[in-house]
């Protein structure tokens, strides 16, 4: 290794062998000492990037990744050599980002040269594309950043970077979570008037949300052989999803905790009864027009001809019942947050409601999940006067 010192700079030549004409190899690099050090200090930072650049050469690091756009990184390295690893749906998340906010801002940057500047100028260049006249929320942008720093934090990890320049921009703070929980008198009288509305299958999956505190893609991939009516429990080990580009999948639940059982209440086993008799009924109706499967492995919610079903018909079936209901309008993850927030209103503890969540964080439910019920603050206060008045 050779360190010739060029006015303000170092040339850094490291020798890797010979080719096949007996010609010498070397790869060069350029050192740039940051301003304001001593000069031993100026010595001690070239000798520990050098070192750090021989043993990267060495170590099998091509000098073409210098040259490397991040696009190009993006496409023949994360895309085929990490994306791969993740959830179908994280995957997918992260394909849409980056082909949609990053690559047309840093597509054509050499990834080595991105510095925080680069990316401090393009949060303040984010601007909606759909048309809408609204300012970008926080939280999508933070999404977006994080992504960002998930792709650059791959490229230090795989030795293409000196640093992941994310780490020297402040991340966009987080907004207030805009998933909204019914009260529990909305929730209450959404139960009381479901035998009224004539969606069978509308009425099963809010019955069971509201219930059980499933997501979309669990409900979308429960099968009868998950309800276990002795034991008053339903098992989720699959989920059942749209994703773009790629279609339905089935897959595994979302994490290592959200693999679980959940325990039923005998009300909800007889209407889990009445459904499936109207369920079976249908499926003899359609006889060979009917595409999914029978019996035990029969999913409980599909098209009407038995194909997997899509998370946006979930959400049309709530939005029509909220209407119809005459309660306020919230998201299938508000009814996810409306059972939660109950839970913890009534006192069920962190830890217990975060294992019927599937979540791994009894701090992150309370975080997230602790809406405060009217209820439980006005009896929260009735028990201070009561405490008061000892």
């Amino acid at each position: 290794m050779q360190i010739q010192k060029r006015s303000d700079t170092y040339k850094i030549t490291v020798s890797c062998g010979y080719d096949e004409n007996g010609k010498q190899i070397r790869r060069t690099t350029t050192f740039v000492p940051p301003k304001g050090l001593t000069s031993k200090q100026e010595q001690k930072a070239v000798l520990e990037f050098a070192e750090d650049f021989e043993r990267k050469v060495k170590g099998g690091a091509n000098v073409q990744y210098n040259k490397m756009t991040f696009r190009v990184f993006c496409k023949e390295l994360y895309f085929m050599n990490h994306l791969p690893l993740l959830k179908p749906k994280t995957a997918s998340g992260y394909r849409i980002v980056i082909e949609s906010r990053l690559l047309p801002y840093f597509g054509d940057m050499l990834i080595r040269n991105i510095t925080p500047l680069d990316i401090r100028r393009w949060i303040s260049s984010l601007v909606r594309k759909d048309g809408k006249e609204d300012v970008l929320s926080r939280n999508s942008i933070g999404v977006w950043f994080r992504t960002l720093s998930a792709v650059l934090g791959k490229a230090y990890e795989w030795e293409l970077i000196d640093e992941n320049p994310c780490k020297r921009v402040k991340a966009p703070a987080k907004s207030h979570s805009d998933v909204q929980a019914l009260e529990l008198k909305d929730a209450q009288k959404v139960i009381r008037k479901l035998p009224e509305y004539e969606d069978i299958r509308a009425r099963m999956f809010i019955l069971l949300v509201l219930n059980t505190g499933i997501r979309e893609a669990e409900a979308a991939g429960l099968e009868w052989q998950d309800i276990n009516y002795e034991k008053h429990m339903i098992s989720i080990t699959r989920t059942s999803q749209y994703i773009p580009g790629t279609g339905m999948i089935e897959s595994t639940p979302k994490s290592k905790s959200s693999v679980r059982s959940i325990p039923i209440s005998d009300k909800l086993v007889a209407e889990f009864k009445e459904y499936r008799k109207w369920q079976e009924s249908e499926i003899k109706r359609l006889g060979c027009l009917y595409q999914g499967k029978h019996g035990d492995k029969a999913r409980l919610f599909t098209t009407l001809d038995g194909k997997p079903i899509f998370d946006s018909t979930f959400r049309e079936w709530l939005n029509k019942y909220l209407a119809w209901c005459g309660v306020p309008r919230i998201s299938v993850h508000g009814l996810r947050h409306t059972f939660a927030s109950i839970l913890i209103a009534n006192g069920t503890d962190p830890r217990t409601t975060a294992a019927l969540l599937g979540q791994s964080s009894p701090a992150l439910v309370m975080n997230v999940y602790a809406n405060p019920q009217n209820e439980a603050k006005l009896r929260a206060i009735n028990n201070l006067d009561d405490l008061y008045s000892l």
